[in-house]
């Protein structure tokens, strides 16, 4: 009974180990086995065929559509790394116009304006009388000052020995109607005072006066100043400057008029002077 129940067991285990590869074979087609049996067990055997077919297909879908997954997961790691981060760590944004633009607009108009300095003497040879200039100007962008003082020196009028001498000062407040680098058209007013031999006098003064760059270093200066009342002066001159650096020549005509209006005797006295002048001087 014991050598039965062997063979018995041995023959069971050939019969599982026979078995065992039609078992294998699922895993990449359908077997013809199964495929006989179901055909046994139903007359819809195709529509129930395929439904078992979608069965046994679902997990290789799975597996298929996890791997398609995770490839493309793997595809935009890559490219996320490779390409997405590769600009940022390489190309740095540009710094905003604005910001420096408007950064250099505010450091501008924090620097004071520029003063110009403009100082210089002159002699002038008017018909009978000698001349002695000298004048003083300080101005900014637009607003400045100016002064000025002319020493007149003649032959006495009665015929006797001696000179007389007249000097003339006027002081301005001075405003650039055209304030470039090559022009500057001024308008100016303050007060100005004649000293004569035997009357001194003091009144409102008004100016107009032009500096305009013709070639290079040379420079046409024009000025016109009246004073009319209570004394009547109208002092003219056009010349021509050139300047060396700060250092600046000048040369020109000059005339003068001057009335009195009878302030010293009630009787009207009028001089003209006229002729060239040449001078030196600075600006900067």
């Amino acid at each position: 009974m014991s050598s039965i129940r062997n063979l018995l067991c041995a023959t069971l285990a050939v019969g599982v180990l026979l078995s065992a590869p039609q078992a294998e074979a699922r895993f990449g087609k359908r077997s013809d086995s199964n495929e006989s049996s179901k055909s046994n067990k139903t007359h819809d055997a195709s529509a129930v065929g395929d439904d078992d077919d979608d069965d046994d297909d679902a997990p290789r879908r799975r597996r298929r559509s996890s791997g398609a997954s995770a490839g493309s997961l793997l595809v935009d790691l890559l490219f996320a790394v490779f390409v997405d981060v590769r600009p940022t760590a390489y190309v740095a944004p540009p710094p905003p116009v604005e910001s420096v633009s408007s950064g250099e607009v505010r450091a501008s108009s924090s620097r004071p304006s520029p003063l110009n300095v403009r100082l210089g003497v002159d002699g002038a040879a008017l018909n009978t009388a000698a001349g002695v200039g000298a004048f003083l100007g300080i101005e900014g962008e637009r607003v400045g000052i100016d002064g000025r003082a002319l020493a007149l020196v003649m032959p006495t009028d009665d015929g006797t020995e001696g000179t007389d001498s007249i000097t003339l000062l006027n002081a301005h407040l001075t405003y650039s109607l055209v304030s470039q680098e090559r022009v500057r058209l001024r308008v100016e007013g303050g007060i100005s005072s004649a000293h004569a031999p035997d009357v001194v006098m003091l009144g409102p003064s008004f100016a107009l006066s032009l500096d305009a760059c013709l070639a290079g270093n040379l420079d046409l200066e024009l000025r016109a100043q009246a004073t009319p009342y209570p004394y009547v002066q109208l002092d003219g001159q056009a010349g021509l400057a050139v300047h060396l650096n700060a250092f600046v020549l000048r040369g020109g005509w000059r005339a003068v008029y001057l009335n009195d209006n009878g302030w010293a005797d009630d009787v009207e006295h009028e001089d003209t002077f006229g002729g060239p002048y040449v001078g030196l001087g600075f600006a900067f």
